[in-house]
């Protein structure tokens, strides 16, 4: 029987095809996208708050107040900059962020007049910072920054400083962590010793789309046996993980991509946020690479579904480059295609945002809790929209 080799291995070095295989084991994991976060307990020690962080305890201010940057106040053996303000770069750097925190509680602090220790309940942003926030830096201190305020607006007030942060530096589990191990189904025969290859979806008409570097496949085989799938074909097992596994609702998007694609508009309007979110992921890999299309070409962006910030990138993708097409995903990408083009159209050119009342309605200001930051509202998109050049006629 024939099989349909959906998925190709390419040397990571060469670029030459490793193997081609039907399916991947370990590539879809049962896990589904987003993965809420964990809320911790910090609290700052001998804090001396100011802004927002007293307007907080003091009851003159809401509890909550979006995400706090953490800097260290002096780094011992350097000497401290008098042009050092809270919120300088420049100085020590956030070290640390903090998402969607709020004040659970305060008390007067053993140490001094004025100070309190501040309970604090939120998430820490995932980075590879402090070794994944697992071992303090070697700071005396650490001032305090909010940022993210449910007005729509990014300031950086300064919210104090304190001597400690407890609860914060521990070792955690991994959010997403790598798949499990690898076994390559229904490959070509011959696959052997090590690997170190990108991943590349195979569609059925023969394009080629590679992954991401978050799949890449570094292993060496340890295990090969003959493939039920197909007689002249054999399963590969490799000491190797996906870095980043894929959630298993992507699988569904995947498929219909390798299948040609979606065929008319709007098939992800039914979709909730999150799975918007890999509708667009999927349409940037699977993107067909074409000249933009003439200037005074007039797109229409259908408005009527765009009730989130991934919405308004299915729709745009669509409106620009057809069912299923990618126009960006975020605002770096909006900018890049739509002021210096590359992304199917060209700079300056007429988009009519028909039904556009419903992002009015919908996208406006609040703590986006997706993005862990002020949420994009109908009126940045429309004001970032202008300001590459795009003439936009809202409807």
């Amino acid at each position: 029987m024939s099989v349909p080799l959906r998925w190709r291995l390419l040397d990571n070095e060469t670029g030459a095809t490793v193997t081609d295989c039907t399916d991947i084991d370990g590539l879809f994991v049962d896990r589904v996208f987003p993965v809420e976060p964990l809320y911790e307990r910090y609290t700052l020690v001998s804090c001396a708050p100011s802004g927002p962080l007293l307007a907080a305890i003091n009851g003159t201010g809401p509890a909550w107040f979006g995400n706090f940057g953490i800097e260290g106040a002096h780094v011992p053996g350097q000497p401290v900059s008098e042009s050092c303000e809270p919120g300088c770069m420049g100085c020590y750097g956030i070290l640390e962020e903090l998402l969607d925190v709020r004040v659970v509680g305060h008390r007067p602090a053993a140490d001094g007049p004025d100070l309190f220790d501040i309970e604090l309940e939120g998430h820490r942003r995932d980075d590879d910072n402090n070794l994944g926030g697992s071992v303090a830096p070697a700071v005396f201190g650490y001032r305090l920054i909010a940022w993210s305020s449910v007005n729509g607006s990014v300031e950086e007030p300064s919210a104090g400083e304190c001597r400690d942060i407890a609860g914060l530096f521990h070792e955690r589990p991994e959010i997403w962590p790598p798949g499990p191990p690898l076994t390559l189904l229904g490959c070509r025969p011959g696959l052997s010793g090590s690997i170190d290859a990108e991943l590349a979806h195979v569609r059925i008409d023969g394009t080629i789309h590679k992954v991401g570097w978050g799949q890449r496949v570094s292993g060496r085989v340890v295990a090969t046996r003959p493939s039920t799938l197909d007689d002249a074909l054999v399963d590969v097992t490799l000491n190797a993980q996906i870095p980043e596994p894929m959630a298993a609702n992507e699988r569904q998007l995947w498929d219909m991509w390798r299948s040609g694609g979606p065929t008319e508009p709007n098939l992800w309007a039914e979709l909730d946020r999150s799975d918007r979110y890999l509708w667009v992921r999927a349409a940037a890999v699977h993107r067909i690479y074409a000249p933009d299309k003439p200037a005074g070409t007039v797109y229409h962006l259908d408005g009527r579904y765009v009730t989130d910030y991934d919405a308004f990138f299915c729709a745009i993708g669509e409106a620009v480059n057809g069912p299923g097409g990618w126009f960006g995903g975020d605002l770096f990408w909006l900018h890049e295609n739509a002021a210096t083009g590359d992304g199917g159209a060209t700079p300056g050119f007429h988009m009519i945002w028909h039904n556009s009342e419903v992002a009015r309605t919908h996208l406006v200001p609040g703590f986006d809790r997706k993005s862990w930051m002020p949420a994009v509202t109908f009126d940045d998109l429309v004001r970032y929209l202008i300001e590459d050049g795009v003439q936009l006629e809202l409807r």
